[in-house]
């Protein structure tokens, strides 16, 4: 497994291509909540008719949490859900609490092979074939490099 980090967060029309490859290229994304922080429902409702499953965690993605557990909404990836991704924001870090849910992932074949943890502004590939390797390099002007 080779893993690749964001070196800065992608914007405008970088990350628009961002969505579109990883909607192309995942079966579904979840993002998260937490009871501690305030979020827009009115954002939440939105995602609510392509809502696969809600679960409560304290583990997830890159994040395990001593305090509270986090609702994790798993949401099927379709032209509605990317164009509400796409709309909703104009960058990946703008996936943060007060207004928008936090920590996209997206998963193909139950693999996470892309996660994100916006209020630490960090994002990572887990990247395991070289499919998927030429897939990501593929998006101009999305700034990676190799974890070692």
């Amino acid at each position: 497994m080779e893993y690749w980090s964001l070196v800065e967060n992608p914007t405008g029309e970088v990350y628009q291509q961002l969505i579109n490859v990883l909607c192309s290229y995942s079966d579904k994304f979840y993002f998260i909540t937490r009871k501690e922080l305030g979020y827009d429902m009115k954002i939440i409702k939105n995602f609510e008719p392509y809502i696969v499953e809600t679960y409560k965690t304290k583990k997830w993605a890159n994040t395990m949490t001593d305090g509270p557990s986090a609702t994790v909404y798993v949401i099927d990836v379709n032209p509605e859900t990317c164009l509400l991704l796409q709309q909703l924001a104009n960058s990946l870090y703008d996936w943060v609490s007060p207004k928008l849910p936090e920590d996209l992932t997206f998963i193909k074949n139950n693999h996470p092979w892309f996660t994100s943890t916006a209020h630490e502004e960090f994002a990572i590939f887990s990247i395991r074939s070289d499919y998927y390797r030429n897939i990501m390099k593929k998006i101009d002007g999305l700034t990676i490099q190799m974890e070692e």
